[in-house]
């Protein structure tokens, strides 16, 4: 058998061929995604790209689809090869629906299967967009396949498994089970089931922040700012009357249920006004309390998320969960008094956080950064300390 035939044999077997494209090299500039260009970066020389015209650090375009052929084929593959039922087999007719099932193709999959009908709509979802329509189509020429499947399409990937076990948690703890769903035969590991999802979410969202190292220390001397609005003629004069609330006043808060206190605050004056101001927007009376921190503290910082992307190797899907998970417990809720049950899944969250787990050398965490739902470019702070603790930790500077 000749060569070229062969090499032909091989790439329709593999749904991929790296065509000769000689002498083609590609700066960092055209792409996108800060992953793939860090990827460029480090695996460049000087040279000419190929695209641009400049001189300046670039990469054999071989030795990067390389990488990016190998990245998108052990995650996606060409529906024909992942064992899939016939749709024929499945559906009594081409119009019949079935909920939790779609078409693909000639195929039928769950409906939480990744598919792209195209490999420019792939491109397109894993951000391996560029500023050059050549480029683009000398990357898209390198594939064989113009249908993609995720790989094992009748199981979830990890975000996906992730997503519907904190989505059943949410239900469970806000319609079902509340105060003692922790006796649950899934989260005391006598039993795992995979049919409801209830497998221990709390535990697993730990080790992930674990994983990504997601702690920030927050230096003695560091300043934060607690607001509180009060009424006409009402005065503010001392530290217990503006750190937390006295536990037999303290209202339900995003972190906190009602009836136990922490103390809540911000970076900046203006955050802790606008996020403690009934309306959201900062109008009324209030007193400002100025704070420093007594002493060194370690928080959950969930700012420090690493941006999610396909690219950035290590435990992708787990990111890009996160990120998912951040938006949920942070979203804006209506302020009022009535009872918000929205609150509950990140109140028991966070008392999973205050009071079970621990840093790998056995610390427990003194609180949560997080952003602000009314100015997303700063940062909230909530600290496990309630109004008699929290003089340990915080030092009334003044009150304005």
């Amino acid at each position: 058998m000749g060569r070229i035939k062969q090499d032909w044999i091989e790439s329709q077997e593999r749904g991929y061929s790296l065509p000769e494209l000689k002498e083609k090299y590609v700066c960092a500039n055209h792409f996108d995604d800060s992953y793939l260009k860090q990827y460029i970066n480090k695996n460049s020389i000087s040279g000419t790209c190929s695209y641009c015209g400049k001189k300046k650090k670039v990469i054999d375009l071989n030795h990067l689809m390389g990488y990016i052929v190998d990245k998108i084929m052990s995650y996606y593959g060409n529906p024909s090869d992942e064992g899939l039922y016939l749709a024929s087999s499945f559906f009594d007719d081409d119009k019949e629906r079935i909920p939790g099932f779609q078409r693909v193709g000639c195929y039928v999959t769950p409906s939480f299967a990744h598919n792209y009908e195209s490999t420019k709509e792939l491109f397109y979802d894993i951000n391996l967009t560029t500023d050059s329509e050549v480029l683009d189509n000398d990357m898209e020429s390198c594939f064989i396949n113009d249908e993609w499947l995720q790989h094992t399409p009748y199981m979830m990937s990890e975000s996906q498994e992730l997503s519907f076990m904190w989505k059943t948690f949410q239900r469970m703890v806000k319609h079902e089970q509340r105060f003692t769903f922790f006796k649950r035969p899934e989260f005391t590991g006598e039993e795992v089931s995979n049919d409801n999802g209830l497998m221990d979410i709390l535990t697993e969202l730990g080790a992930k922040i674990t994983a990504h190292n997601l702690y920030s220390n927050i230096s003695a001397g560091t300043e934060l700012y607690r607001c509180r609005f009060i009424n006409e003629g009402e005065t503010v004069n001392k530290i217990d009357e503006i750190t937390s609330s006295p536990d037999n006043k303290a209202k339900q808060s995003r972190m906190s249920p009602a009836g136990i206190s922490m103390f809540y605050g911000a970076f900046d004056k203006k955050t802790a006004i606008v996020e403690s101001s009934p309306d959201g927007e900062g109008t009324g009376k209030y007193v400002i309390g100025k704070f420093n921190l007594k002493k060194n503290l370690i928080v959950l910082d969930l700012t420090k998320l690493p941006k999610p992307s396909f690219w950035i190797g290590k435990d992708w899907e787990g990111i890009e969960f996160l990120h998912s998970f951040n938006r949920e417990i942070t979203k804006r809720i209506e302020r009022d008094d009535r009872i918000h049950i929205d609150y509950i899944p990140s109140q028991v969250f966070t008392e999973y956080l205050r009071y079970i787990h621990r840093l790998p050398n056995g610390r427990k965490i003194d609180g949560i950064i997080y952003k602000s739902s009314l100015k997303s470019t700063d940062n909230n702070i909530v600290l496990f300390y309630n109004q008699r603790s929290s003089s340990d930790v915080l030092e009334l500077v003044e009150i304005t």
